[in-house]
């Protein structure tokens, strides 16, 4: 996709209440849960105790237990872009600079501590398709990455350090693509074999 695309929408808490809690830590804390649960299985009882928020004061905030989850994940999706978008912060991106920037999918695969597979991608197995508000916030994530990489990738060939003729939309899901197999493999096989396959995808763009 385009790095034109829209940012991602905060879904937005009810402002008549006045917040007394650290809105940051209690979306990390039910980030958490959700993480470690699942959508279905966390129940509000366990979100109040993990963040140490009293139930009205949780649906005050956030509406309900949806609302929770999506500002969880708008706020886990806004560090991932942030993160990738400072790893390819180069004006003058070269093929390390994109080759570093897939290797920290091989040697952190969760940005929580534990045991865990992305967050995007447990809540999008669990939820989608029949979560239509769910789905739009994960494309949206999904979509800024893929502008970031796209973007990266075109600058690199103006450099002449990858094939002038790749489709930029096609390279930006390419390389989504990638990471997201990165992060699920990341479980399971070691960081020298992960390493090897993300040289093959690069060698794909040149």
């Amino acid at each position: 996709m385009s790095a034109s695309a829209p940012p991602v929408k905060t879904p937005s808490p009810d402002r008549g209440r006045p917040r007394k809690f650290d809105e940051e830590a209690v979306l990390t804390a039910a980030a958490r849960v959700f993480w470690e649960k699942g959508y279905h299985a966390a129940s509000i009882d366990d979100l109040c105790e993990a963040t140490g928020v009293l139930r009205g004061s949780l649906y005050g905030a956030f509406g309900d237990k949806l609302g929770i989850l999506l500002a969880a994940l708008a706020r886990y999706g806004e560090g991932r872009i942030a993160r990738l978008a400072e790893s390819l912060q180069s004006p003058n991106p070269s093929r390390e600079t994109i080759r570093q920037a897939l290797l920290y999918y091989t040697r952190t695969v969760s940005d929580l501590n534990g045991p865990r597979a992305c967050f995007i991608t447990n809540t999008a197995l669990e939820l989608l398709p029949q979560e239509r508000e769910v789905g739009a916030l994960i494309q949206g994530i999904f979509r800024r990455m893929e502008g970031l990489l796209s973007a990266a990738v075109t600058r690199a060939q103006a450099d002449g350090v990858f094939a002038r003729g790749l489709d930029e939309e096609t390279v930006g899901s390419y390389l989504l693509c990638s990471i997201q197999g990165l992060r699920i493999l990341g479980k399971v096989f070691g960081e020298a074999e992960l390493t090897r396959v993300v040289d093959l995808v690069l060698r794909a763009l040149e």
